[in-house]
Order: structure tokens, then sequence, then C-alpha cells
């Protein structure tokens, strides 16, 4: 996901009877910041297109599991997927994948499947007329929790545009990071029921209409960016009813912006064919964030 990469300083402000300093943004370059805006429209119609591709997602369990268009079968492709596809095969971590004899299953780059293909996470893309096929995960857990994905090429792009607010510079807030003495493994839910390992750095402190709110950062130590996810109160009427999120640069001098102009919605927004992290319960704001990212009144995504 490309996030808007417009440098932004501060200046100092001071609020409050005891001269507490609050930083302001100072203001960016107009032209550059709606140049970069209109990238992140871009990226973000992008995500929603392919979530809206995405027909089926399914577990992938130890041992054998036959996928097809047969209704019996474990793993259901869509039409016209042959009636018996093939059989994936998860030993411990490793999946491997043997085509059904005649079934012209190929690699994405070219090349017929043969049987007891390794079929690396995230790496192999399997080719089914305009279906394609990937292995993918949720988090870090120990045995992974597989599944198959299945998206359909043919569907076409950009048949439900993504709505946002219209750009308000207000909603570029300044935000002190307060880190937590060491990093915190966190075990976020998600919404097919388990759970996905992050690494809580700290928290992000910031004012909206003179009211203090915080919010729990994800990430690596020394990485360029932090992963937010939030709720407000906008979600379910103006937003979607689940959670947005934000990637703000990282603070090693303690400060940085939270631009709700891009706040962003998860996959899960417009497909249930996908797998997304739920917030932490501390991150549901109680404000009304009227910025960033809208819901589709017509996307089929998990309900919030």
């Amino acid at each position: 996901m490309r996030l808007i990469s417009t440098a932004l300083t501060f200046g100092v402000a001071f609020a409050g009877c005891a001269g507490e300093r609050w930083p302001e943004p100072t203001p960016v370059d107009p032209a550059q910041y709606q140049r970069d805006y209109e990238q992140w429209r871009q990226d973000q119609q992008q995500s929603a297109n392919v979530s809206l591709s995405i027909v089926g997602i399914w577990p992938v369990p130890q041992g054998t599991t036959a996928f097809g268009s047969d209704g019996t079968l474990p793993i259901v492709l869509p039409a016209p997927a042959p009636v018996r596809t093939g059989v994936l095969t998860l030993v411990g971590d490793a999946v491997t994948v043997t085509p059904a004899s005649g079934t012209a299953l190929m690699f994405e780059g070219g090349g017929t499947v043969p049987p007891n293909a390794p079929l690396g996470l995230y790496e192999t893309t399997l080719a089914l007329d305009s279906l394609r096929l990937q292995l993918v995960d949720m988090g870090d857990e120990s045995p992974q929790r597989l599944y198959l994905a299945a998206l359909d090429q043919s569907r076409p792009a950009s048949v439900m545009p993504i709505e946002t607010y219209p750009v308000d510079q207000r909603w570029r807030v300044p935000a002190r990071f307060a880190p937590f003495a060491a990093p915190k493994p966190v075990q976020v839910q998600d919404v097919r029921g388990g759970t996905v390992d992050y690494l809580a750095l700290g928290q992000l402190v910031f004012r909206i209409d003179g009211s203090e709110h915080r919010l729990t950062a994800f990430g690596e130590p020394g990485a360029p960016q932090l992963f937010v996810m939030f709720r407000d109160r906008t979600n379910g009427s103006t937003t979607y009813g689940g959670f947005r999120m934000l990637s703000p640069k990282a603070a090693p001098d303690g400060w940085t912006v939270l631009d709700f102009n891009v706040a962003s919605n998860p996959p899960c927004a417009y497909s249930r064919f996908t797998t997304c992290p739920l917030p932490p319960p501390e991150n549901r704001l109680d404000a009304a964030i009227a910025a960033g990212e809208k819901r589709h009144p017509a996307a089929q995504g998990f309900a919030g």
C-alpha cells in the first residue's frame, strides 16, 4: 500500500494555562499533496478491485484436500472449473498440489503443474482459465492457518468506485508517540475467529476538537512506518462498519502525523472472501472521523 510521502515538519504552538507544548504540522505544498492523495486513491481503488475479484477462500487442513467444482468437495471452485481439479496435501507447514488427470492446471508464469508440485505461501500462483489460485495464511501462528484463495480475472475492474470524504487539512493531526517500555507481543482477533500476532510498540496521543485520544500502534522496532487500526463513531453509517487503517511515519523524535484524509478500508470492507485482523478494543475512538475512505453501500464484505 503506497501512502502519502510528503515530508512533514513541525512548528511549535503553545496551548493551555500551563504552557503545554503541542506541535502543529506546517502547511504542505498543496500541489504535491494533491498528487500524493490522488495516487493514494488510485491505490485504494486497485485494492478494492482485487478484493472484489476474490471468489472464494477455504481452509487447508493437514492431510489431503480435494478441490474442483463438485459441490461435495471441501474446496468448491466456481464453474467452469473441472469437477475434479486436483488435490492439495499439507504435511507440517509444507503444501503440494497434484492436478487431476487431464486437468490443464498451469503455473501463472507458464508451464503445466506436475504431480506433487510445491505450493509456496504467496509465492506460487496457479492458473485455470481466468481463475488464479494462491496459498495464503493468517498470522504467525504455529501451526500456520493456511487457506486457498481464488481470484477471477474475468471480473471487470472499477465496477465499484471507492468513495471518500473531501480532503480537509484539519484532519492532518499531530500525534505524540508514547513508546512502551518494551515492545509488547499482542494477539489480535481476526474476522475468521482466530488471532494474528502483532508487536505493539506504543501509543499515539493526539487531540481532536480539544479532546485527547490514544491509539495503540503496531510495527517493528526501527521500521519507517507504524500500523494503526481504529474504529470511530462514523462506522456503520458513512464508513465501513468494521474499521479503517493508517500507516503513519515512525516517530524517532517523538512526533508524527495522523493524516485521516488517507484512512483506508481493509479488504474485508469489500469482500467476505478476505482475511483481516481487527482493531484492539482500546482503538475505538469516541469521535467521528469524517475523513478518508467511506463505505460502499453495494459492497458485500464482512459485517462490522
